[in-house]
């Protein structure tokens, strides 16, 4: 009676464990081989469920990276018109001055999405690189600010010149800075607090709003695709994909990044980057950790901006 009941029990944890082609051998016609009978149904059901979900999610996704590559062509013969009115609309009427910006507005927050998407579909089809460069991490913040126009609503704390070098990709790392303070901007009143050091073997990049916070139960959430914690927000100036895009930058650095809320207010966002490549993959994980206290990234953080305000 027992072997059955173990057997039973060791195809439950395999399927827990994510073997979905786990079967039991049935034989008689007692109660537990209906009990088995009765398991085999409902792994062969689930396990076609999954497959079929996964078959969807593909087709989503080559759906969106068809798409964003479609739409590249018109987009950029839309830019290519909207940069001439751009040019000409103070010399026309108001009303028509203000159509001719908000179809500018609108055509590069288009541009930004189908961009975001192209991004996300390469990550998808893990046919994302590093180019990696030994470069000075802290000039490269700057850069990022400076191109931005962001220099005087960011107080940042950053190392002396070649204080700081990685062998990262350049790109993606403006990407990654751009991102945070970008989010960061919009959710909170400037300065938004930025921080960058050395520990160990990692840099660390810290970010601080002085918004409302992330809502507890949305934190784990925050690197999802699309995610908003106000389902009311249905406009953004953002796509949607900006902090997963940003998760997946870190983890090809074979980094970390995490997320949370300041003890007197405000969202933290703490990267840590290796170095050098080739970190022990254990040590290197992107998503967000749900920490309610924010610990060392908001102490860093808050460190900054208390210095800065000075």
């Amino acid at each position: 009676v027992l072997r059955p009941v173990r057997a039973l029990g060791r195809a439950t944890r395999r399927m827990a464990a994510g073997h979905l082609d786990t079967r039991l051998a049935v034989s008689g016609s007692d109660e537990l081989a209906e009990l088995s009978r009765t398991f085999n149904d409902t792994a062969a059901a689930l396990e076609q469920s999954v497959a079929e979900l996964r078959r969807m999610e593909e087709r989503a996704r080559r759906f969106a990276a068809d798409v964003s590559h479609e739409l590249r062509t018109p987009l950029a013969a839309m830019t290519a018109v909207t940069d001439v009115l751009d040019e000409e609309s103070s010399r026309l009427d108001r009303v028509t001055g203000e159509a001719v910006r908000l179809v500018s507005e609108e055509t590069a927050r288009l541009a930004r999405l189908v961009d975001d998407l192209m991004e996300i579909s390469r990550f998808d089809a893990g046919a994302a690189e590093l180019g990696a460069d030994d470069i000075d991490l802290a000039e490269s913040v700057r850069h990022t600010l400076a191109a931005r126009g962001w220099l005087d609503r960011v107080a940042a704390d950053l190392p002396e010149p070649d204080g700081l070098r990685a062998r990262v990709d350049p790109r993606r790392i403006d990407v990654v800075v751009a991102n945070l303070v970008g989010n960061a901007l919009r959710h909170g009143a400037p300065p938004v607090a930025l921080r960058l050091t050395a520990e160990g073997g990692w840099a660390v990049l810290t970010v601080a709003d002085r918004g409302p916070g992330i809502p507890e139960a949305d934190l784990p959430h925050v690197f999802e695709r699309f995610y908003k914690a106000s389902r009311a927000r249905t406009r953004s100036e953002s796509s949607g994909l900006g902090l997963a895009i940003t998760a997946e930058n870190v983890r090809l650095h074979g980094g970390r990044v995490r997320a949370a809320n300041a003890p007197g207010g405000g969202a933290v966002f703490t990267v840590e980057l290796p170095l050098r490549p080739g970190q022990p993959a254990g040590t290197a994980t992107a998503g967000a950790e749900h920490d309610g206290t924010a610990a060392e990234g908001t102490e860093r953080a808050e460190r900054a901006e208390r210095k800065d305000g000075a």
